[in-house]
């Protein structure tokens, strides 16, 4: 039986505060194959684990507002916290949390910060890591500083021709919203050399149908339901 990978949709985020390590860790302890964040740039040039551009912050145990990640420092991202007292996290220490355990699939959110997520890359060198984004253009980018940087391209409209969009510059993944994926899709992928990675499904009986088109990998909330589907206890 065919079982893609299991990749943790910004850690395990049903059970945790999502893009936290508490998530991750947890990710890990219910043996994902993956796992997914996304980044943004700070003022002083780190790379950031959150989702939107804006933080919601909490100061002196109450709420503290929003601020724009762009404009906060690397002191002030430490001492700042995420709502349930987490710490903001740095892609710097989701990579060194990770280490060898699973593989890091970072989806870029902004632009400009191409080059910094290619050189925190390249200080974890023992880490599979994996860079797609919505604009295409990022993750080409990345590579061009950065050969040999594996590229995804995310997806939320089906493509006619997807040969067209994975050829020109070898995408090495597809990222699919789930409900657009069928076995033509998976199949004109896979001549391209691209694998296909489902976001975001939290169903078992879905994720044995995308597994039996031959879909590579199943991008989940839910990693530990998703990997008991497929290995029973």
């Amino acid at each position: 039986m065919h079982v893609p990978e299991i990749i943790a949709h910004r850690g395990s985020s049903r059970e945790c505060l999502e893009n936290t390590l508490a998530a991750f860790a947890r990710a890990l302890e219910q043996q994902a194959d993956g796992i997914e964040l996304d980044v943004h740039g700070s003022a002083d040039g780190a790379v950031v684990v959150h989702h939107d551009a804006m933080l919601p912050l909490e100061r002196g145990g109450g709420a503290g507002g929003m601020a724009a990640i762009r404009e906060l420092t690397v002191p002030e991202l430490r001492s700042a916290r995420l709502h349930g007292g987490h710490p903001v996290p740095l892609l710097d220490d989701v990579l060194a949390l990770v280490g060898t355990r699973a593989t890091v699939y970072v989806e870029v959110k902004a632009p400009g910060i191409e080059a910094a997520v290619a050189a925190l890359l390249d200080r974890h060198p023992t880490v599979r890591t994996a860079v797609h984004a919505f604009d295409h253009r990022i993750p080409v980018a990345v590579r061009t500083i950065r050969p040999g940087t594996a590229t995804g391209f995310l997806s939320a409209s089906y493509l006619i021709e997807p040969a067209g969009v994975l050829r020109p510059v070898a995408a090495d993944a597809l990222w699919q919203s789930t409900e657009l994926i069928d076995a033509d899709l998976v199949r004109a992928a896979h001549a391209q050399g691209a694998k296909v990675i489902a976001w975001t499904e939290n169903d078992p009986v879905r994720a044995h149908v995308l597994a039996s088109w031959g879909v590579d990998g199943l991008c989940t909330d839910v990693p530990a339901t998703i990997r008991a589907a497929f290995y029973p206890a």
